[in-house]
């Protein structure tokens, strides 16, 4: 019974396939929205939060405030392409981290975090704590 519902949590590989394809087009659509160079930003999912992640940008020695006038612009944007791809029904947070990475592929230190939480209405909005 275990090995049956594992089939409805891993996708199927057609499924991943499909998921993969549709991170790479957010990828390119939040690269045109803020005209940011393709490789610092990555995009992944993990359980139900689709995360994007800013790596060793100009915005990391800048403030909050800061970093959050480019994340508002880059929910939309991935709220948007949600919308439009069933595989990704079940995400409730997009999170926009900005990171530094010392290595390419090491690992990172984060430095700011700002999640949009999906409302009742399917769309997603700028969480505040």
């Amino acid at each position: 019974m275990a090995l049956l519902s594992l089939g409805l949590i891993w996708p199927t590989p057609n499924e991943a396939q499909t998921q993969d394809s549709s991170l790479q087009d957010i990828h390119a659509a939040i690269v045109q929205a803020i005209g940011a160079e393709p490789s610092s930003i990555e995009v992944s999912v993990k359980s139900n939060v689709l995360t994007v992640s800013r790596v060793n940008t100009n915005l990391n020695k800048a403030d909050h405030g800061a970093r959050n006038g480019e994340a508002s612009r880059i929910g939309p944007v991935v709220s948007f392409a949600l919308a439009a791809r069933p595989e990704f029904k079940s995400i409730h947070t997009i999170r926009v981290q900005y990171l530094a990475r010392s290595k390419p592929n090491g690992a990172a230190k984060i430095v700011d975090t700002i999640d949009f939480r999906k409302s009742p209405d399917g769309g997603f909005v700028f969480h505040t704590t």
